[in-house]
């Protein structure tokens, strides 16, 4: 099990943070205003090394200052996280991400 931070929670985190196998990901499940729900996926994106000073200091403004290209997508039913869903998630989910 993998690490990770995380803001926003109803129902899983909605964008977490975290390290695997050397690269930092943001895996984000941003509220849809349109359809008035949250998404069933998870975007994927791959962070530069530049924010790991900001996530170590618990800041978020990353989010706003550095812009990020998805990689792809993950079912949110397929992470499986630790019982209090707010800790640890099984990391191996994003090794299709790793290059």
């Amino acid at each position: 099990m993998t690490s990770f931070q995380y803001i926003e929670f109803y129902d899983v985190p909605r964008t977490i943070a975290l390290r695997h196998k050397g690269k930092l990901f943001l895996l984000q499940s941003a509220f849809d205003e349109k359809r008035d729900d949250y998404p069933s996926k998870y975007t994927v994106y791959r962070l530069p090394e530049s924010v790991a000073e900001q996530l170590a200091s618990g800041s978020w403004r990353f989010l706003e200052e550095v812009p990020v290209e998805p990689v792809g997508q993950i079912p949110i039913e397929n992470v499986r996280f630790d019982s209090t869903k707010r800790k640890e998630l099984d990391g191996s989910i994003l090794d299709e991400f790793i290059r």
